[in-house]
C-alpha cells in the first residue's frame, strides 16, 4: 500500500485507524508523529489550495500541528474523525489569516489614503529616489574639486550663468573656464556611477 494511499484512510482497518483515534488521545510523541505523517501531506495541498502560496500553506499547518501538541485532548472521536478534526483546524487558521489580512489591509488604506500607487507614481519615486541619491553623491563630491574648479561648477550649476559669464566673474579666459568645468562635471559624473549604480 502507497503512503498516498494511507493518507487517504484507503486500505486501513478499522482497527488501525481505532489506534489511532485512541493514540490522539493519549497524546504520545510517536503517535503525534504517525498523525503527523499520515495527514501533513493532505492537508498541506488543502491549504496550498486555499493560500495559493505553499510557503504560507506550510506555515498553516505547522501552526495546525502546534495547536494539536498544544492542546492535548482537544481530538474527540464522537465528533468525526482524526483527519476532519485536522482538516478543521486548518480551515479555522486559514480563516483567521483571511481576517487579519482583511483588517491589515483596510488599517493601511486608512493610514495611506483611498487612492493606489500606480506604476508611473512608482517610477516616479524611483527617480526622485536616484535623483537623491545622485545630489548627495555630488555635494560630498565637491568638497574634493579644486577650489576654481568648484566654484566654476557653482556658477554655472547653481547661479545658472552661461561659462563665457562664469569666466568672466572669476576672471579667466571663456577656454579655461570649459575645460576646467569638463574636468569638473567628469569628475562628479565619474563619483555618481560609482556610488549610484543604475
Amino acid at each position: 500500500m502507497s503512503s498516498r494511499t494511507a493518507s487517504l484512510g484507503i486500505g486501513t482497518s478499522l482497527r488501525q485507524r481505532n489506534f489511532c483515534r485512541h493514540s490522539i488521545v493519549d497524546h504520545t510523541v510517536e503517535n503525534l508523529e504517525s498523525l503527523y505523517r499520515e495527514h501533513v501531506h493532505a492537508l498541506l495541498g488543502y491549504a496550498a489550495r486555499r493560500l495559493g502560496d505553499p510557503n504560507e500553506a506550510a506555515d498553516v499547518i505547522a501552526a495546525v500541528f502546534l495547536a494539536v501538541l498544544e492542546r492535548p485532548g482537544g481530538y474527540d472521536p464522537s465528533r468525526g474523525t482524526p483527519r476532519a478534526w485536522l482538516f478543521g483546524i486548518a480551515a479555522h487558521m486559514i480563516a483567521s489569516r483571511g481576517r487579519r489580512r482583511g483588517a491589515e489591509y483596510r488599517a493601511l488604506q486608512r493610514v495611506y489614503g483611498q487612492r493606489t500607487l500606480a506604476a508611473d507614481d512608482f517610477a516616479e519615486l524611483e527617480a526622485r529616489v536616484d535623483a537623491a541619491n545622485a545630489a548627495t553623491a555630488v555635494l560630498a563630491g565637491l568638497g574634493d574639486l579644486p577650489p576654481a574648479e568648484r566654484e566654476l561648477f557653482l556658477l554655472v550649476s547653481l547661479d545658472e550663468l552661461t561659462p563665457i559669464e562664469a569666466a568672466e566673474v572669476l576672471g579667466i579666459s571663456p577656454s579655461a573656464a570649459r575645460m576646467r568645468l569638463t574636468r569638473a562635471r567628469r569628475k562628479l559624473v565619474s563619483l555618481v556611477e560609482t556610488t549610484c549604480p543604475t
